[in-house]
């Protein structure tokens, strides 16, 4: 009995502290984007597909276009441009991690031209769910 009660409270505990990913809206995709470069996901330690470009507007903002993005549930998810898919000398993008087709634009802050990895990335426990290298 104290067995079956364990595995149902932790059963509980790991559903109640993984955040699913909520539903992008395609509509804050801006009309006239640019393509700068693109890739595919590919997973790394979880499931993740879909595609992503870096595209700018006319004005010079930048945007990373996701298009059918999936993932599988995380308790800490977050969008992050980096350098590689090792996670060091990153950018956070988005504190949250949205599935579906949506924008989500870039700071100017960020240097886009040497954080070519669009990385899914669980911050609470330092791992690669899953990325994209933007050619």
């Amino acid at each position: 009995m104290k067995y079956l009660f364990s595995i149902l409270l932790i059963t509980v505990f790991i559903s109640f502290c993984t955040k699913q990913p909520t539903q992008g809206d395609s509509s804050t995709i801006p009309s006239s984007l640019t393509t700068i470069s693109q890739g595919t996901f590919s997973n790394g330690v979880h499931n993740v597909s879909g595609a992503v470009k870096l595209a700018s507007d006319g004005a010079g903002k930048k945007y990373l276009v996701f298009t059918d993005l999936k993932t599988e549930a995380g308790p800490d998810i977050r969008i992050w441009m980096a350098t590689s898919k090792d996670g060091s000398n990153y950018s956070e993008i988005s504190s949250t991690v949205k599935v579906g087709s949506y924008a989500l634009e870039v700071p100017g802050s960020v240097d886009t031209n040497s954080k070519k990895f669009v990385l899914v990335w669980c911050k609470q426990f330092s791992v690669l769910f899953g990325s994209a290298q933007l050619n």
